[in-house]
């Protein structure tokens, strides 16, 4: 893993979250294999089908369009340590508004029951913390039960059923001891 090159990455003990610049998105979107080469990672993460290509097409636009702000709207790759392979992604979905924002996140279910995605969430919450985040909100379909247990470890709280359920951490709120 070429780690000089990933710029503004959070790491864990067991993960690097490697967040898409505009220029590594262009190379992504462009030229999987030369990303894969010249960051040393190997992409085993969610899908790549129509529908993740188109919004990563139109993600390169609208960090172009906010560079400044792009850490809160970008994806943040999930990379593991050991083997380099990228397993998933986490993100906020938006510029924090009054402290306020979303995330969201996927993985390749290979991967799941590791508690990867716990470490990575964490990890990102800790560092919207840091930078004046104070609510952060998540929706989950009722059946993804996996996803539902993750925000449950973050500390996340049930907020509402709507279409979805949702799901509300205030980061003032004292860490969860070890992941919930």
């Amino acid at each position: 893993m070429n780690r000089e090159r990933m710029k503004d990455a959070i790491e864990t003990e067991r993960l690097v979250l490697f967040p898409y610049t505009r220029e590594n998105l262009a190379l992504f979107n462009t030229d999987l294999p030369r990303f894969e080469a010249e960051y040393g990672v190997r992409y085993q993460g969610e899908e790549l089908d129509d529908l993740l290509r188109g919004f990563l097409r139109q993600l390169e636009d609208e960090i172009a369009a906010d560079p400044e702000h792009y850490l809160f709207f970008t994806e943040f790759l999930i990379v593991l340590k050991d083997s380099s392979r990228v397993i998933g992604s986490v993100d906020f979905k938006c510029v924090p508004r009054d402290g306020a924002t979303e995330v969201g996140y996927g993985m390749n279910p290979a991967f799941e029951g590791n508690g990867y995605m716990t470490e990575a969430l964490t990890a990102l919450l800790d560092f919207g913390r840091k930078n004046g985040v104070r609510t952060v909100l998540a929706d989950t379909r009722r059946d993804n039960v996996r996803s539902q247990n993750v925000l449950r470890r973050c500390g996340f709280r049930f907020l509402r059923e709507e279409e979805n359920l949702w799901w509300e951490k205030d980061l003032r709120d004292p860490p969860v001891p070890d992941g919930g």
